[in-house]
């Protein structure tokens, strides 16, 4: 009698993941960095080969590597057994790479530039912040990995920053980095430069980033270390006043139109308008003679922002007019015995509706009582119209490089990197399920 055995396995993408890792080398290169034993069944590069396919296949809870092993035809296509892939050995294989992990990475980024022909003369700097939830006491956390903190955001809550750089073309990631939860943005900017020459080993590249990117310590590392860079700069009354200071007639037309407003007639699509002065800064060099270098800056007036502004600023004293009357009304009273109190407190409310410089507060008296009133500022009023709108992008690119309409586009390709975060921002389940429930039976 002749037994036949007929053996089902799930194959899926399976044999495209195994043809995009053998161009990476990544089972070399992990190799190369992590050795092991010769007498092990498998190599540190065969154990994160397995789990590259296992993250892009079954994106679920890290757990129980050999189930999903047997059902999927790991040992077809990657010669791997799956009573190999034991709790055991993933763990003494993270802990080798968790000690080479920068320098790894460096050398994937190399070899995926090269296999596949990326560009590298522009990248995207952004971080994301990922929350978790469950007790994370500092003791039990291991000292030179990013700790869970709470953040400065989202509430306080508990967390870790995930930063990425990707490219231009493509949006694909060529550096990344866990930091501590409460560690703000400009803090990495010095670090990520660095990493990106010593261990990704870029070194002719322009950085692209928010305004976060621009703190003034920040720009002088760039500026000393010959990186690039195109972001927008925080306002200030200088900014301003030089925005103020630009003639209508050299506010020139910026050709951008977005995907979202591409399909909208030309006449409703929002409009940009642009000016680029020049700006010399002194730079600091290694030797220790400063140099100077020329930098432009884009003022960018959009009609988007303009409208937007304007709409909240006709909220904001609709919402505020109701709560000053009733102050006004209670001069005099137990409330407010004092002009003096009353005006404190308008003077908070107008601060916190952003309207202190719009509106002046004056204290008098009429018929023996104390009286307050609130009046609007035409010329404060008009100023910040003339405002509305504008914004400053400033960049190392010579015209030659880029037109302002250029710069403009670049900037707003920015949301690019955004699509990189979304795995990271939702929810990801770390707990088995298993594990889960007996959770919840408990």
């Amino acid at each position: 009698m002749t037994v036949q055995q007929i053996l089902v396995k799930q194959l899926g993408a399976l044999p495209a993941i195994r043809e995009y890792l053998e161009r990476l080398g990544l089972k070399e290169r992990v190799d190369a960095v992590a050795p092991v034993r010769d007498v092990a069944r498998l190599t540190n590069g065969d154990v994160v080969v397995a789990l590259v396919a296992n993250r892009l296949t079954a994106p679920r809870p890290l757990d129980d590597i050999v189930a999903w092993a047997e059902a999927w035809a790991v040992a077809a296509t990657f010669g791997i057994a799956p009573s190999a892939l034991n709790d055991d050995r993933l763990g003494r294989c993270l802990d080798d790479i968790a000690a080479v992990h920068d320098r790894l990475r460096g050398d994937l980024r190399v070899q995926a530039v090269a296999a596949f022909g990326l560009e590298t003369r522009t990248v995207r700097w952004d971080l994301t912040s990922v929350l978790v939830t469950g007790e994370y006491p500092p003791e039990e956390q291991v000292a030179g990995y990013a700790q869970v903190r709470s953040g400065y955001s989202s509430g306080r809550q508990k967390q870790v920053r995930y930063l990425q750089v990707t490219t231009d073309d493509g949006e694909v990631p060529i550096w990344d980095q866990v930091h501590d939860g409460n560690t703000t943005d400009v803090a990495t900017v010095i670090a990520t430069m660095e990493a990106l020459r010593d261990h990704a080993r870029c070194s002719d590249f322009v950085l692209v980033g928010d305004r976060k990117l621009l703190s003034e310590p920040n720009r002088r590392a760039l500026l000393a270390a010959g990186v690039g860079y195109l972001a927008p700069v925080a306002r200030t009354p200088e900014l301003d006043a030089a925005c103020l200071a630009i003639p209508p007639e050299q506010l020139l037309p910026l050709d951008y139109v977005s995907v979202r407003e591409s399909a909208k007639p030309p006449a409703e699509r929002a409009t940009y308008h642009g000016c680029v002065p020049d700006l010399v800064v002194v730079v600091p060099a290694a030797d220790g003679e400063a140099r100077r270098q020329r930098l432009r800056r884009l003022f960018v007036l959009s009609s988007e922002e303009q409208a937007a502004c304007r709409r909240n600023r006709a909220r904001q004293p609709e919402r505020a007019e109701t709560e000053i009357a009733k102050i006004v009304a209670k001069v005099g009273s137990r409330w407010y015995p004092t002009a003096e109190r009353a005006r404190a407190k308008i003077e908070a409310l107008l601060e916190r509706r952003h309207l202190t410089t719009l509106d002046q507060v004056s204290c008098g008296e009429a018929a023996g009582q104390p009286t307050v009133t609130c009046d609007l500022i035409p010329a404060a009023r008009a100023r910040a119209e003339a405002l509305d709108g504008y914004y400053v992008l400033e960049t190392t690119r010579t015209p030659a490089e880029a037109t302002p309409s250029a710069l403009l586009a670049q900037w707003k390709g920015q949301g690019q990197i955004e699509h990189r975060h979304r795995s990271a921002n939702g929810p990801l389940r770390v707990r088995p399920r298993e594990a889960s429930r007996a959770r919840k039976a408990g």
